[in-house]
């Protein structure tokens, strides 16, 4: 078969591209301030740490773990995540072995979940706006998308529900659970039961992402029994996704699922055939450094980093844009805010901004899936986990700048 021949069959794929990258490389181009990607900059991640460790973790247990591996990711490793994540009151007290399983992140383990999970033509309901990888995910694996509108409690299930009456019936819902990207909002106590009775009562599964929680700055993280949706966990109505990409380092790419036994026992089949086994060397240097360091120091340091910058951007863009009829819109933890505009769609601002200005960010109607009608685009999405507080005051100056030249 020609190249030619191969290349055509690959552009017939159904592949979605990430909006949000577009926008990623629109900065990249015109060497603007990036304030579009989440990922935490090099200062903030445990460089010597991790690099005193790694030798370490080599000599120490190297010899078997650089081996082919389990399916659901090294023994060791996943056990120990999983006691940080009880401790800390994120996963419920009981957790079995079985009820976890390792994987490359939590878009993949998304991505394991639609391969399981989505028959062409199913149907799949995520929070709106949302993460673009996420619904770029349900759509190469043939499922038609379900947006549900958020607020400051998170995804609507008012909304959902007069979807489900109305006929439609989503093989699974996924939201965010804390701090949502690209809203910064969090699903409430009340609306995660009222997710989860759903759940029951319409039969679907309900993926919780939570990558963000850990990253709490105005006080301690939301963690405890109450925060957890043991209803639909014993009844294997949800799946846990969790990662370390925010938290530790992205290029890590290790994340977990955890759910019910016979769920994660299918995916982790799964996650065998597509991989055989995860990759080892980034598992035993994070393994060394949970059991030498722990997350505390860490976590700590994050927090630290993410509030300092995120309350400098949001002093400059209060001082300069309020006046000008924006709304900041200040989230109390994860990595963005939002610039709500006044009367103003945000996908030409957006590159204006980087074109003539400077400034990288990502627009509303990013986030949104395709549809028929136009995607609302009120807001620019703003991240303040890459620049230096310099370059976040520099970054609203030049904002309001851009702002104070369109017409009102």
């Amino acid at each position: 078969m020609k190249p030619a021949i191969l290349v055509r069959k690959l552009e017939e794929l159904p592949i979605y591209a990430s909006p949000l990258v577009d926008f990623i490389r629109l900065g990249l181009q015109h060497r603007a301030l990036p304030l579009t990607s989440g990922q935490p900059a090099p200062e903030a991640l445990p460089l010597e740490d991790l690099a005193r460790l790694a030798p370490e973790a080599l000599r120490s247990r190297g010899r078997k773990a650089l081996l082919y591996g389990s399916n659901r990711g090294l023994g060791e490793l996943r056990r120990a995540l999983t006691e940080w994540q009880v401790r800390s009151g994120v996963l419920p007290e009981g957790l079995g072995d079985e009820e976890v399983m390792l994987t490359l992140g939590s878009q993949y383990a998304f991505d394991l979940i639609c391969q399981g999970l989505i028959r062409r033509g199913d149907e799949v309901a995520c929070d709106a706006p949302c993460y673009p990888d996420t619904w770029c995910t349900a759509l190469r694996r043939g499922a038609s998308v379900l947006p549900l509108p958020v607020d400051e409690e998170g995804l609507d299930p008012d909304h959902l529900e007069a979807l489900l009456a109305g006929g439609h019936r989503p093989v699974l819902v996924y939201t965010v659970l804390h701090y949502q990207n690209p809203c910064g909002c969090s699903l409430s106590p009340s609306r995660q039961r009222r997710l989860l009775e759903l759940a029951e009562t319409y039969d679907f599964l309900v993926v919780l992402d939570d990558p963000y929680r850990m990253l709490a700055l105005d006080g301690p993280p939301p963690c405890g029994s109450d925060r957890f949706p043991r209803l639909g966990w014993d009844t294997g109505r949800l799946l846990y996704l969790g990662s370390l990409s925010k938290v530790l380092a992205p290029g890590v790419r290790l994340g977990w699922l955890a759910g019910h036994r016979e769920l994660v026992a299918g995916l982790a089949k799964l996650q065998e055939m597509s991989l055989i086994s995860l990759p080892a060397l980034d598992g035993l240097i994070v393994l060394e450094y949970l059991l030498s360091e722990g997350m505390t120091g860490q976590l700590s340091r994050m927090v630290r980093f993410l509030k300092e910058r995120r309350d400098v951007l949001a002093e400059g863009l209060r001082a300069r844009c309020l006046p000008l009829g924006c709304t900041v819109r200040v989230p109390s933890g994860g990595c963005f805010l939002r610039l709500e505009l006044p009367d103003l769609p945000a996908t030409p601002l957006a590159r204006e901004l980087a074109e003539r200005h400077g400034v990288a960010t990502v627009p509303e109607a990013a986030f949104w899936p395709p549809s028929q009608t136009p995607a609302p685009d009120r807001f620019l999405r703003l991240s303040f986990s890459w620049c230096t507080p310099e370059e976040l005051a520099e970054a609203a100056e030049r904002i309001a700048r851009a702002l104070e030249g369109r017409p009102r």
